[in-house]
Formats: structure tokens, C-alpha cells, sequence
């Protein structure tokens, strides 16, 4: 009874965006090579199930401004103390809304990166402010707007989920958030169906609906720096 307690507080802590965010990442984990360098994290783990291929990379530094994630790097995105051209792949997930000026951060990553290098990044949009200094929602066009503005090329655009799946993340938060552990799991046991019904419903709604497609919690992207011989 416990385990399976323990399992379903675990469900609830999952959001609708990060389970669509680990599926989305799969997808460009070959991307993820050569000399990489991850911004706003640290060796102290981190959230999802997704689990990058550190061992696989020639190295993978982790950066973040604050020195308790116990990063490789403690340094300011904006100014990264790093030569031209040092890295192979850079990611930025669920970082970029909390950096003071994301775009001078873009330029900095721009910077960094070898000729043909890719940025892999991410931002939620229809998403609760988690604290005072998150600041900044970009729509799928103005990922790509940003990013192109910056000097990158989107390859891969990835939104995680339509109307409906916003519509669960919120409810799913909304159990999430009671007060208690037997208040919280009561809570989603009485709105647990109608969330995976919403959230098996999003995809085929969204087809069906087109404009419930402009609706998402968030975009990820795959990107590549621009001033290579083909681009």
C-alpha cells in the first residue's frame, strides 16, 4: 500500500509538460555529443525520467550560476567565461525564463559553440510562475524568432501538448497542490480520470479542433549555429 501511495505522489509530481518534455528529449539525445555544455545544472540530479548520455560525450560540463547544484562551472549565462568555439552541443532546458536577458544568453551560446554546433533548448509557455524571478514565456514562433534573431537555425521544433493537455497539467497541478499527503492523494485520485482522459484526448482533439493546437505548455527546440559553409 505504501509503494503504491508512494508511486501515485510520484504521478502527481509529474507534470503533464515534463512527461511530453523526457519523450521530446529522447528524440534528440543522438544530438547530445562532443564537448557539451549544460546551463542551469549541476550534479546534484535532476527532474524527469529523461537521462542524458553523459558517459557518452567526450565531456559534459554543467554550469549554473549558484554553486549549491554543485556544478562544474559557477558562472552568469550572460557571460559565459568560456573561448569562442568551445563546445560541440550546448542545452538550455527550462533555464532561459529566469535569466535576466535571454538574449544576450543566446549570443553567449552562439558564442561557445563550434561552426555547425547545436544548442538544444527549452521553455515552458501556458505555465504557473514559479517564483518571482521567472520572467520570461516564449511561443513556439517566438522560440524560433529568438533563436534565429541570435544567429541559430531551428532544425526541430517540438511543443509538448495541445489544449487539452494544458487543460490537464492545470487540473493535475491543482491536485498536486493540497495541502497534506492524504489530502493531495485524495485529491487525485478524484481527478485522476479526468486527466488521462484529457491527456489521451489532446493529440486526436488537436487534429480535429486545429486551433486547439495553438495551445501548449511549452516548446522544445533543436537548433544549429548558422555561419557554416552550408548554411
Amino acid at each position: 500500500m505504501m509503494q503504491w501511495a508512494h508511486a501515485f505522489s510520484r504521478w502527481l509530481q509529474t507534470s503533464v509538460r515534463r512527461a511530453h518534455l523526457d519523450r521530446d528529449l529522447m528524440s534528440v539525445r543522438a544530438d547530445m555529443r562532443g564537448r557539451v555544455l549544460e546551463i542551469g545544472a549541476g550534479r546534484g540530479g535532476r527532474r524527469g525520467t529523461f537521462v542524458p548520455p553523459v558517459s557518452e560525450a567526450a565531456f559534459w560540463h554543467y554550469l549554473d550560476i549558484s554553486p549549491h547544484r554543485s556544478p562544474h562551472i559557477c558562472a552568469n549565462a550572460e557571460a559565459l567565461p568560456f573561448a569562442d568555439a568551445s563546445y560541440d552541443t550546448v542545452l538550455c532546458l527550462e533555464v532561459a525564463e529566469y535569466i535576466p536577458d535571454p538574449a544576450q544568453a543566446l549570443r553567449e551560446m552562439l558564442r561557445v559553440l563550434r561552426p555547425g554546433g547545436s544548442l538544444i533548448f527549452s521553455m515552458p509557455f501556458i505555465h504557473r510562475q514559479d517564483c518571482p524571478y521567472d520572467c520570461w514565456r516564449w511561443s513556439p514562433a517566438g522560440i524560433r524568432t529568438m533563436l534565429g534573431r541570435a544567429g541559430f537555425r531551428v532544425e526541430q521544433l517540438c511543443v509538448q501538448a495541445h489544449g487539452f493537455g494544458v487543460a490537464a497539467n492545470i487540473i493535475k497541478y491543482l491536485a498536486d497542490i493540497q495541502p497534506g499527503r492524504t489530502r493531495r492523494i485524495c485529491a487525485g485520485l478524484a481527478l485522476a480520470p479526468l486527466v488521462c482522459l484529457l491527456w489521451r484526448l489532446d493529440e486526436p482533439t488537436a487534429r480535429l479542433f486545429p486551433k486547439l493546437a495553438d495551445f501548449t505548455t511549452g516548446s522544445l527546440a533543436l537548433a544549429r549555429r548558422t555561419d557554416t559553409d552550408d548554411a
